[in-house]
């Protein structure tokens, strides 16, 4: 895989070569076995499901509806660069930052960055030239600051994130109690967690820790996208995964003392400005990706493989397509490039740091091990809906074991490559590095990797396929596992994998070679509160998660007016139906071109 130039893992980040990554296409099936979504909206009196047409959108998210445009392999080729991004050296003078830049810029970000269930568990401040000379200036005094500090932003997102809390976590509250204990033992812990926030599984606590990485590696390339190329983005994690408390930049922010006691904590720093050289792809082509990142999705659907016996035809036949090897190989370089990018490690060390388990469908073994995996993680479910305190389940009319049971779903692991991935936690502390700034770094590698697949499922892909290959990336699993390790006495899944190690699994890649795009509801759940699903929050509104810092004063980004502009709105790739027709609202309303152009700091 290569050699990089690196700084010892208790020296500052330095400037590091990055491996190239190229995108890989997957070759379509005959145009007789290619399949589309087409969803067409219900007839009068019939009733709507998960595959039909939305009614309309009502939301103030930027994401919308989306679908995947195609790539040429030369334009493939040039955006390859947007997955090994390099810090900048340094910031130059540039134009102001205009409203629509940062709205965008925040739509890559913030707003869609990839989360469990969409759990509204970060949100962002964004501050101006001057109290970003400020920032600069404050996270230059902190202890353990191990990236460059940059002088001369145009603007600072500094990020905050608070525990991992969702209906999931309030179901763990009374899992694995002993039966009469349990009238004593569940309002403890239920106490602790809501004042020590306390976590029933270890896995619920890394969780905040590896979005936090999903979106780092998220935001650099949002500020190069939105800026057509002109800015790049530096982000600082080190200083705020030790410590837990930054009172002058708390100050700076904004951060109330009644939003530390739920958890609120400053976990990030990203200074974004101007570079002395704009990073070289067409502007046209970088509207293009954030139109196509706007669109991608965990793809858990395999054609003809764990579809619901009432989906659609094109959902139950099987399509013969296959990952290319060449690609898995491409989406663990883009793993290890972005591990190593944001722990400083040198790039052999992140190689023997991370921890994977390859579970190939394909190959022999692999579809026992894959039976033995869903075997193993159905019996866990069965023990906890079996062990549930009957004084509390009963009088919610069983509402805690039927929840229980639907998240069967939520690790039903199919696909033609299967990783399992993780760390050994003394391995993480014998390199120097943070438990912390460690997971931040696999989620960053995990979503890094998943990217490469989902932009390489867009290569040359026809009219009449959704896509030629998508990824899931999945919490869910380890959960399961983790509840477990915790209660009845189950091993790590990686356990086998590396018998010789202690290991830690953290999240499963499920990649897909296929043509048809999940149903839409798993979209519409996302966006419609009438349809939200029952562990899903919605997508969020720039105005609900994004402040800015004008002299002196925060106010809501879009609050005026509550925005439904849909970012990258002149890429056009919004969904319709079988028959052309548009879903009402779909497309939003762009916020007024005076507005847009303005800049947001005098």
């Amino acid at each position: 895989m290569g050699e990089i130039d690196g700084a010892a893992p208790g020296d500052p980040v330095t400037q590091r070569q990055q491996k190239a990554v190229r995108l890989i296409a997957t070759a379509p099936p005959p145009p007789d076995r290619r399949r589309r979504r087409h969803p067409r909206a219900a007839a009068p009196g019939d009733r709507r499901t998960r595959y039909s047409l939305p009614a309309g959108l009502e939301s103030a998210s930027p994401v919308g509806y989306r679908t995947r445009m195609p790539l040429t392999r030369r334009e493939a080729d040039a955006v390859a660069p947007l997955l090994s991004l390099e810090r900048p050296r340094s910031f130059a003078v540039g134009p102001p930052v205009r409203e629509a830049e940062l709205f965008e810029e925040s739509a890559l970000g913030v707003l869609s960055a990839r989360q469990s269930t969409n759990f509204r568990g970060q949100r962002t401040v964004v501050l101006g030239p001057e109290d970003s000379a400020t920032c600069a200036r404050l996270l230059r005094q902190m202890e353990g600051v191990r990236e460059p500090v940059l002088d001369g932003a145009s603007h600072t997102h500094v990020v905050l994130c608070r525990p991992y809390r969702t209906p999931f976590t309030l179901l763990l509250t009374f899992v694995g109690h002993r039966p009469v204990a349990s009238l004593a033992t569940v309002p403890v812990r239920a106490l602790r967690k809501r004042l020590q926030h306390i976590d029933d599984i270890p896995s619920i606590g890394t969780l905040p820790w590896l979005h936090l990485g999903v979106l780092a590696d998220g935001m650099e390339r949002a500020a190069v996208i939105a800026s057509g190329g002109q800015r790049q983005a530096n982000a600082i994690l080190s200083p705020f995964c030790e410590r837990t408390q930054h009172t002058a930049l708390e100050k700076l922010v904004g951060l109330t003392a009644a939003e530390r006691r739920v958890g609120w904590r400053i976990r990030m720093v990203t200074q974004v400005g101007a570079t002395p050289e704009r990073i070289d792809i067409p502007e046209a082509l970088l509207r293009k990706v954030g139109g196509n990142l706007l669109a991608f999705r965990s793809e858990r659907i395999q054609p003809g493989v764990n579809a619901e016996e009432k989906a659609p035809p094109q959902y139950q036949r099987r399509q013969d397509m296959t990952v290319p090897e060449e690609l898995a190989v491409m989406a663990a370089r883009g793993g290890y490039n972005a591990f190593a990018h944001w722990t400083g490690c040198e790039r052999e060390e992140a190689r023997r740091l991370l921890l994977l388990e390859r579970v190939d469908v394909l190959t022999p073994g692999g579809k026992e091990r894959l039976r033995a995996i869903r075997r193993e993680l159905g019996e866990i479910t069965d023990r906890v809906v079996e062990t549930l305190p009957l004084w509390a389940d009963l009088p919610l009319g069983r509402a805690l074991s039927r929840n229980a049971n639907r998240g069967r779903k939520a690790f039903a692991l199919a696909g033609q490559r299967i990783y399992i991935g993780g760390l050994d936690r003394g391995e993480v502390a014998a390199a120097g590095l943070h438990w912390h700034h460690a997971l931040a770094a696999f989620g960053a590698a995990a979503s890094r990797a998943a990217l490469v697949c989902e932009l390489s499922g867009c290569i040359d892909l026809p009219a009449d396929c959704d896509l030629l290959g998508g990824c899931c990336l999945m919490a869910g699993p380890v959960n399961q596992n983790d509840i477990g390790k915790a209660f009845f006495g189950y091993r790590d899944l990686l356990a086998d994998a590396h018998p010789a190690r202690d290991p830690t699994s953290l999240l499963v890649w499920t990649l897909k070679a296929k043509t048809v795009a999940d149903p839409i509801g798993n979209e519409e759940q996302l966006l419609n509160a009438a349809r939200k699903g029952a562990l899903v929050d919605l997508r969020c509104g720039p105005h609900e998660v994004v402040a800015i810092r004008r002299e002196g004063d925060l106010s809501a980004m879009r609050a005026d007016g509550l925005s439904t502009e849909r970012a990258f709105e002149d890429q056009g790739n919004f969904v319709s139906g079988a028959d052309g027709a548009e879903i009402p609202g779909g497309r939003g309303q762009s916020w007024p071109q005076g507005l847009r152009s303005a800049a947001v700091w005098g």
